[in-house]
């Protein structure tokens, strides 16, 4: 450092040149006093010359700051190193990335592992319906007091809310794990708690109502109804069976078919075979076609359609079978479950008496019959007797007899005037490929009505007239 004299307001004064002032910069500092000027340049070089010129370059605010704070991880029993380690490892600064752009890399990655196309609808359409108003804003800014506001504003009931939350876990789950938060903010926010339901079941005379509409009113989905009711297997698994993988005692049911992604074996009862015997004989589908809308036609023919419970038929299953064997673990074997939620959920809902009329119904001698009957009631076409039809008369008078020449437009007005047709039947009616185009005549856009029909210029083109037979009298003349 140089010190130099120098005169400053009319007064003598020393001047320091620190090349290193604070914040690295170069600084003047003016003394009253060389003394005063020596001293102060002896200890900013003995700051340099032990700590580096770095630390002599930080503001006297910032070094007192700098001591508390080793002071207080000298209390917690941390070194400045540990704690600047730590805060490398897992305190980086996330990257900044909007809800729109993630969403996008989520659904990829969903679709990417090969979750089912059904959950990866609802879990689109669940995400999509938290992004509204979302899609710009950066993730980091979402907080649980927004999630909650989400969850409780719709008027959902509790155990739509709680399925919509448990999305929301797993959509921010996912960015914690891409790194793009530190923690799920969706955790903070409580799951609705749900009172206890029973699963719903049929009883003995529902189920038997129900197996007579699907003979009656949809025979194509007896084999489904019959692998759910009599085997307890899933809607969808039973959807999604084809009739080889059903042998003489198992119904296989392939890992890409199953729920569970495990392949198992069904064993067949005996009552589950004359079901599965009949559904053949009469021509049942499988795998399923249409199979949610001739349930439904088949509930409205039985008159249960709207005390109908969810999963009914799997459920009843369950109940029954645990109700007459008393055996959670060959329930759930067949069900492709836990003996723990089996035990839990179907234990003591029917009496062992209602089980055994569950267990003893068989397929109707009728059932070839009746599906046979209901097929073709299907199929025979009952066709509508029109309300209005446009005839010649009707279209003759649209034109008045022919007298008046009117625009498309304004024939079509007339048209449906005359008979109330709509405006397509009016239009194909007065097209030049109509019924009546040989009555039609159209010229620069307007068209006339004549009553005999007109010969078409190809037909006058291709016309060829015959020469008339000569009389025998004549040939004598034409050969000369």
């Amino acid at each position: 450092m140089k010190i130099k004299k120098t005169v400053n307001h009319g007064k003598i004064r020393w001047r320091v040149n620190d090349p290193h002032g604070t914040d690295g910069k170069r600084q003047r500092k003016l003394f009253e006093t060389k003394e005063a000027a020596e001293r102060y340049a002896r200890q900013k070089n003995a700051d340099r010359e032990a700590f580096g010129i770095h630390f002599a370059t930080i503001p006297p605010s910032e070094r007192a700051a700098l001591a508390y704070q080793l002071q207080r991880l000298r209390a917690l029993g941390w070194s400045l190193a540990a704690a600047v380690d730590f805060v490398e490892r897992h305190g980086k600064a996330p990257p900044s990335i909007r809800l729109g752009k993630l969403s996008e890399e989520f659904f990829a990655a969903r679709l990417a592992a090969g979750v089912r196309p059904r959950y990866l609808r609802t879990l689109r359409a669940s995400i999509n319906r938290f992004s509204i108003n979302r899609r710009e804003k950066v993730i980091s800014e979402i907080t649980p007091a927004e999630i909650q506001e989400y969850i409780s504003r719709n008027g959902w009931a509790p155990s739509t809310m709680r399925s919509y939350l448990v999305d929301v876990r797993t959509f921010f789950a996912f960015a914690v794990k891409r790194k793009y938060l530190p923690e799920n903010p969706a955790l903070a926010v409580d799951l609705p708690r749900l009172d206890e339901k029973s699963p719903g079941i049929v009883t003995p005379d529902q189920a038997k109502r129900l197996l007579n509409a699907c003979l009656d009113a949809a025979p194509d989905i007896l084999p489904v109804v019959a692998l759910s009711l009599f085997g307890g297997i899933r809607r969808a698994e039973a959807e999604r069976i084809e009739w080889a993988e059903i042998g003489a005692e198992f119904i296989e049911i392939k890992a890409e078919k199953a729920k569970t992604r495990r392949r198992r074996l069904v064993p067949i009862s005996a009552q589950l075979r004359a079901w599965l015997d009949c559904s053949r004989a009469i021509g049942g589908k499988l795998p399923a076609v249409n199979y949610a809308d001739k349930f439904k036609r088949a509930l409205e023919k039985s008159k249960l359609r709207a005390e109908w419970p969810q999963n009914g038929l799997r459920h009843s299953f369950a109940s029954y079978h645990y109700a007459k064997h008393r055996n959670e673990n060959e329930t759930a074997a067949l069900m492709g479950n836990s003996p723990q939620m089996v035990f839990a959920h179907y234990r003591e809902l029917v009496r062992p008496a209602e089980a055994e009329a569950f267990f003893e119904m068989i397929p109707p001698s009728d059932a070839l019959a009746r599906a046979k009957a209901a097929r073709a009631a299907l199929h025979r076409r009952i066709v509508p007797p029109r309300a209005v039809k446009i005839t010649a008369e009707a279209v003759a008078a649209a034109f008045d007899g022919g007298r008046l020449e009117l625009p498309r437009r304004e024939a079509v007005a007339a048209l449906r005037a005359r008979c109330g047709c709509s405006v397509c039947g009016a239009y194909a009616a007065l097209s030049p490929k109509g019924r009546f185009h040989s009555h039609l005549r159209e010229l620069e856009g307007v068209l006339s009505w004549q009553p005999f029909p007109l010969v078409s210029a190809e037909r006058e083109n291709r016309f060829i007239p015959f020469p008339a037979t000569p009389k025998p009298e004549n040939l004598l003349a034409l050969k000369s």
